[in-house]
């Protein structure tokens, strides 16, 4: 599986078009400079990760019968459970430094 085909399918689950999956590819290329190339899982979910904040939906949409909404609970564990197993600090969540050699 490319790298390609593996963010594709993952940002799939948060109805990422073909677009958004360029773009992302163009923004992460220091990280995947071939995305035809053999998907290593680990580096594909550290680019996902740094480029979660346009993979959100940014809307919901309700016009008559019709309504669309987004489970953002789900894409906020899922984005969360993806940066422990990276070792990643969240974006947003704070960060604790030691001071106790200040006192």
């Amino acid at each position: 599986m490319t790298y390609k085909q593996y963010i594709t399918a993952t940002a799939q689950r948060f109805n990422a078009t073909t677009e958004d999956i360029d773009i992302l590819l163009v923004n992460q290329s220091a990280l995947i400079p071939n995305p035809e190339a053999q998907a290593d899982p680990n580096v594909a979910k550290r680019a996902l990760c740094a480029e979660f904040a346009t993979l959100i939906p940014l809307a919901n949409v309700s016009e008559g019968g019709y309504s669309v909404s987004w489970n953002i609970e789900a894409l906020k564990i899922w984005y969360e459970a993806t940066c422990n197993e990276l070792g990643i600090t969240p974006v947003g969540k704070p960060r604790l430094k030691n001071r106790s050699n200040v006192w």
